[in-house]
Order: C-alpha cells, then sequence, then structure tokens
C-alpha cells in the first residue's frame, strides 16, 4: 500500500468508526468503490477496533496508524527506490517512513537514509513544486547539516528523498550519557546555531528543530536532519488551501513548536530561534519548559501559546529536589535570560537572529556581560576577572603598589609640613625673644625706625630659621639691621651717657 493509500484508509476509517453499526458496512463499500484491497485494509482496522471493545475510543485512529505503518514498512523493505534498495527502517513519524538503504546499480558502493514522504496530492504541477523546493535544501552545503543527495518519485507516484546517512545519538541522549557539564553542552548548541543561521543566511527556515532530528556522531560532531523538509512538504498541498506546520509536526514534536506555528501563522527565523530556546531550555534542565508534557494536544498548545515557562535554574532546582542524585550544576540569571529571552511568546521580542542568540551563549561561555541581562559596574568587574585571572591579579598588585605608594608619599609629605612646621614655630620663638631684648635698647634710640623696618627684620629672622640658621646668626642679622654706629639719644638726654653697648 503506498502513502496515498493509506490518506484514503485513514479517512474511509474515520468516517466508519463514526457510523451506526447497522450502515457501517454499507459505507465502507460506496468508499471504496470497488477496490477491493482498499476495502479489506478498513474492514481489517475495524474488526481490530470492534474486538478491542471500545479501548481505541478517542484514539483509533493513532493505534491504527501504527498498525498500517508497521504492515507498510515491511512491505517497502527489499524495495527497489531509483538507484537504492530499502534495506532497514529508520524510523517514522508525520512526515512519512525513513529507510536504511544501499547503493544497488553497480555505480559505487554507499548507504543513505532515504525518506518516503506522504503529500497531499498527486498532481504534476504540485510534484514540480516539491522539486523545485528540494532543489533548495539540496543546495545547502555545511558540515552541521546532513546533506540532500538525491530525490524523485517511486513507480507509485510516492516523492522521496535521499539523504546522508548520519549514525549518532539525539543531543539530549547524547550529553546525559557522556554527562557533559553545562559548558559542554552550551558549547554543542553553539554548533547547533551555526549550522542554523547558514541555512537562514539561504533563506531556508527548519521548522522542526528537536533533539531526535539533530545528532551528535561517535566524533563528536553535530548533524542536523530534515532542514527545511516540512517547507518541502508544503510545496505539495493544493493552491490556496493553507495547512499550518503544525499539521506536519503535530505528532513529533508539539513541544518544540513555537506559539505561531501552534496558531497556523506565517513560520519565520523566529520560529527556529524558539525551537532552539526550547532545545536550550531541555539542555540545561534535562525537562521540558512546559509543565503539560503528558497531556492533550489543545492544552499543551494552550500553554505554548500563553503561558510562560519557569526560568531554567528554577526549573533545575525542581528537578534536582526530585532527583536526588542529580548533580546538574546550579544555574546563573545570565542563562536563565538568556534561555527566557528566545521563549518569549511574541516573535518580535525573542532575540531577531539566530546569531545574537548565539553571540550571547558564547559572551556567557567568555565570561562577557550578556546582552539578554543588563549588567552592572560589579558584575563587568566579576566576568573580567574570570576571564582574565592572571591580569587581573597582576592589576590588583600594581593598584596595591599605587595605593601603597600614594599612602608613603602622604606620610612623607605630612612628616615635612610639620617639620616645617616646627621651625617657623622656633623661628617665631627666636624672632620674638630677639625683638624683646632688643626692645629696652630701641626705646632709648631715636625713632627713625617704623613698624615695616620691624615687619622686614621679623621676615627675614623667620627665613633664616627655616632654614636651620642658629640663634648666633640670627642675632647678627638683627645687628646689622640696625643703623651702623647709631648713638641712642634724645634732645632730653644727658651728654655725659655714654652710649649703649652693641650686641
Amino acid at each position: 500500500m503506498t502513502a496515498p493509500d493509506w490518506q484514503r484508509v485513514k479517512t474511509i476509517f474515520n468516517a466508519a468508526v463514526e457510523t451506526a453499526e447497522r450502515d457501517r458496512a454499507a459505507y465502507v463499500r460506496r468508499a471504496c468503490a470497488g477496490d477491493e484491497r482498499l476495502q479489506g485494509e478498513v474492514e481489517s482496522l475495524l474488526a481490530s477496533h470492534d474486538q478491542a471493545d471500545g479501548f481505541l475510543d478517542g484514539s483509533a485512529v493513532t493505534e491504527a496508524a501504527g498498525l498500517i505503518e508497521q504492515d507498510l514498512a515491511c512491505r517497502w523493505i527489499g524495495r527497489r527506490v531509483g538507484p537504492y534498495v530499502l534495506t532497514a527502517e529508520l524510523g517514522r513519524g508525520g512526515m512519512g517512513h525513513v529507510f536504511r538503504a544501499r547503493r544497488a546499480d553497480g555505480q559505487y558502493q554507499t548507504e543513505v537514509a532515504v525518506k518516503l514522504v506522504r503529500v497531499a496530492g498527486e498532481s504534476q504541477p504540485m510534484l514540480r513544486r516539491f522539486l523545485a523546493e528540494r532543489q533548495i535544501l539540496a543546495n545547502l552545503v555545511h558540515p552541521g547539516i546532513a546533506r540532500l543527495l538525491d530525490g524523485g518519485t517511486t513507480a507509485g507516484d510516492v516523492p522521496y528523498l535521499v539523504m546522508e546517512l548520519v549514525d549518532g545519538a539525539p543531543i539530549d541522549e547524547y550529553c546525559a550519557s557522556h554527562q557533559l557539564p553545562i559548558r559542554a553542552r552550551l558549547r554543542l548548541f553553539l554548533s547547533v546555531c551555526d549550522a542554523v543561521s547558514y541555512a537562514h543566511r539561504h533563506l531556508v527556515v527548519h521548522r522542526d528543530l528537536k533533539p531526535n532530528n539533530i545528532l551528535i556522531t561517535a566524533d563528536h560532531t553535530v548533524k542536523l536532519l530534515d532542514f527545511g523538509i516540512a517547507k518541502v512538504l508544503d510545496s505539495t498541498s493544493p493552491p490556496g488551501s493553507h495547512q499550518p506546520t503544525l499539521t506536519l509536526m503535530r505528532q513529533l514534536s508539539l513541544g518544540f513548536a513555537s506559539p505561531e506555528q501552534i496558531r497556523g501563522e506565517a513560520v519565520t527565523t523566529a520560529s527556529d530561534v524558539y525551537s532552539l530556546g526550547v532545545l536550550l531550555y531541555h539542555l540545561l534542565t534535562g525537562v521540558s519548559p512546559y509543565r503539560v508534557v503528558s497531556g492533550s494536544s489543545s492544552a499543551i498548545a494552550r500553554e505554548i501559546c500563553e503561558e510562560s515557562p519557569l526560568p531554567p535554574s528554577a526549573a533545575a532546582r525542581l528537578a534536582r529536589g526530585r532527583d536526588k542524585q542529580s548533580g546538574r550544576a546550579r544555574l546563573d540569571a545570565d542563562l536563565d535570560s538568556i534561555a527566557m529571552l528566545a521563549l518569549q511568546k511574541e516573535a518580535a521580542r525573542r532575540y531577531s537572529s539566530v546569531d545574537l542568540l548565539a553571540a550571547d551563549v558564547q559572551r556567557y561561555l567568555d565570561n562577557r556581560p550578556v546582552r539578554a541581562r543588563g549588567s552592572s559596574l560589579i558584575d563587568h568587574l566579576v566576568k573580567l576577572a574570570r576571564r582574565r585571572p592572571g591580569t587581573c591579579a597582576a592589576a590588583a598588585l600594581a593598584a596595591v603598589g599605587v595605593a601603597t605608594g600614594v599612602a608613603l608619599a602622604e606620610r612623607n609629605a605630612r612628616a615635612v609640613t610639620e617639620a616645617s612646621r616646627a621651625r617657623l614655630d622656633a623661628a617665631h620663638r627666636t624672632a620674638r625673644v630677639l625683638l624683646e631684648q632688643l626692645a629696652p635698647q630701641e626705646a632709648s634710640a631715636p625713632a627713625s625706625r617704623t613698624t615695616a623696618d620691624d615687619e622686614q627684620l621679623l621676615q627675614r629672622l623667620e627665613s633664616l630659621a627655616a632654614r636651620g640658621k642658629d640663634d648666633d646668626t640670627l642675632r647678627r642679622a638683627v645687628q646689622e639691621a640696625r643703623p651702623s654706629g647709631r648713638q641712642a639719644s634724645t634732645p632730653h638726654s644727658d651728654p655725659g651717657a655714654a652710649a649703649a653697648p652693641q650686641l
């Protein structure tokens, strides 16, 4: 049975379950229009549904899908698709089946991954559009992106894509099994961002970023799968029929979809930024940012669109509380800010590009202030010390040296000032003493000296005393200041009195 046949089985089965039992057989015959194989598949599913006695109520299509998907996969094993033979099933999902395949035309030996995709229509215009979109993806050449190598349609008009075969583990499982520390996880995350940014520069949006689409190989290389496949599948929708990307993703990655994808709005690079935010949150905490992880799709979708998650640090604390053996490191406010900015409900409030998100993560790894969080001067200094401990230690020692030198200089200056003040005080005292000694002699001298003369004498004595001159020098200065050979005489003096001896 081909993928288009399965679409018909689902449609008929779903309608038949809602039909009264007495009218069900007639409805199936009319709907299958004589296609015995199709009718047999539907009747087989209905029989299984009836035997389950209502167990499949509410999820009948889901359970039936599993049965038919398994049968369909088995039928493809060993069949040839283009130059390849399908050898084993690698996975299945809402987009189709993925098989391991080997080259079978004798040109060369290689193994690839072949994805058989479901399409919404089978017209030639749709297939041509599918091929055009596929060519865009084939032009993505990046070491972090699994190459799209080839493609075409099978004899039954089932489109297929031939991709690089990647053997690796999903990024979350890889981090858990290797018990990677936070900084190592962030470096892997940066490799993912680099690949996504490359695709965005080539105008391709992934639309389905999740751990199962991000594999880590044995040599620690990041490989992104299914890049832009959702866009390729959208190209097969009939013109004018808008099908939200969520219809392709609901069974696979509802928990990683952005709010605008849930609402069926236009998908842009901001949608990948949001999905990367969910991935970062998951890598940091080991849990989903959403509290409703096992409820109905509508409940999960409502939380994605309307409710803000806990900061990663709070979620990590709760996880540690549930798991006493958890050795997960504590998260700081910088990582909270980065993750929460990427998880903003409104696309315009997130990082405007994957490059800005990656730049903030790199700044965190480099111990630089992140742009998602306003940092104080103290934060800048702390991060600088972490980033360059040797330089900061030398700078600290130099600062201590400078401070010590300044302190010593200030102490010496104070000592000099105090010594100078002491010398000046001594000069004042000496000058006053000398003047007091001279005062009796000057009283009998002619009144030819003035106050200005005394001030000049005092200033000279102070200057000499400040330079450390002894008292004898000061006395000589005083004597020199007096007029040479002056005799102390007045109109009323005794002419026989002897002149006052000079000092």
